[in-house]
């Protein structure tokens, strides 16, 4: 599997600029209104291929208002839909990961006082 000719096509059809070496922020994330990954690195792997796939994710998938587990929760499903259009199987343990800091999200909202939040139950379908 290309994995590297994949991630090439989502930055090229979503219009997404890639900022290895940004200076903002410690980790990678995605800038919404520029349309811009940082800190993400290029690699031929489902791991970077699935990274760069959840943060543009958030790119079209975040509006105003969200709250950070909702945000986490549609990003990582954007990511598992265009994994099944690429046919692409991802590890237990990437999906087992994105799950657990989805919930983490999720706990620490209803910790600070949110409700409401939507059911989350993460397709397990794209697990390899």
């Amino acid at each position: 599997m290309n994995y590297s000719e994949i991630q090439n096509e989502i930055i090229k059809k979503y219009r997404v600029k890639i900022k290895t070496e940004s200076t903002c922020w410690g980790r990678m994330h995605a800038h919404i209104k520029t349309r811009t990954v940082c800190k993400w690195k290029p690699k031929n792997s489902i791991q970077a291929t699935f990274d760069l796939m959840h943060e543009v994710g958030h790119i079209m998938t975040t509006k105003a208002g969200m709250r950070r587990a909702e945000e986490e929760l549609y990003a990582t499903l954007w990511a598992f839909d265009r994994c099944r259009e690429y046919g692409l199987k991802i590890p237990k343990k990437l999906w087992d990961d994105y799950n657990e800091y989805i919930q983490m999200e999720l706990d620490r909202g209803k910790r600070r006082g949110g409700s409401d939040y939507p059911d989350i139950e993460l397709p397990t379908d794209i697990i390899a």
